[in-house]
């Protein structure tokens, strides 16, 4: 983990970013965690998840970065499940498809909607097909609910909680500083 932070602080100290270090300490962890988190999800068969349906049932695909395009799930063995496995799976997908503008879902129904933007180009990054993020839903969705992943991440709920205004410095981010802090040359 001293290596990876290493990494980052060198990384952040050569890249030009947005937002303040912890912030763009956040967004290369997030994007390390991208990567892990895609192991995980292709190491999955179909016949594992045959038992987990996912339905893809609307989707207006807008090109480009101008407006959001749009996929509705229907995930009819999680319906009335507890929020607190919704508010994982929206985590993960927002890990994985990491250009999410909002994710909405309702437990009762076992319904998620999904905005996010579409990558245009195969430059710097997957582009995905709406049954590709279909699949990734549906394996993270298994994976979640065999306590594969864990359901205490709370980059969803942070979401929720903070949107239309500005957050204080949680106890992570805290933390995370008070760590830099330590391998920092000061």
């Amino acid at each position: 983990m001293e290596l990876a932070i290493e990494k980052i602080l060198e990384n952040l100290s050569t890249i030009p970013g947005q937002g303040g270090l912890l912030e763009q300490f956040e967004k290369r962890l997030r994007k390390m965690q991208r990567r892990v988190l895609f192991g995980m999800v292709e190491k999955i068969g179909e016949e594992q998840v045959k038992r987990l349906p996912v339905v893809l049932y609307k989707t207006i695909l807008i090109d480009g970065n101008k407006s959001p395009a749009l996929l509705r799930f229907y995930l009819p063995t999680w319906r009335g499940y507890d929020e607190v496995f919704w508010q994982a799976l929206g985590d993960y997908a927002i890990l994985t498809l990491h250009r999410v503008k909002d994710l909405e879902y309702n437990a009762e129904s076992g319904k998620m909607k999904i905005e996010y933007f579409v990558r245009t180009s195969a430059e710097g990054g997957r582009v995905r097909s709406p049954e590709q993020i279909r699949e990734i839903i549906q394996k993270i969705a298994f994976l979640v609910e065999n306590e594969t992943l864990p359901t205490d991440f709370t980059h969803f709920r942070r979401m929720a909680e903070r949107r239309g205004q500005i957050g204080e410095l949680s106890q992570e981010k805290a933390v995370a500083l008070g760590a830099l802090f330590k391998l920092l040359p000061l």
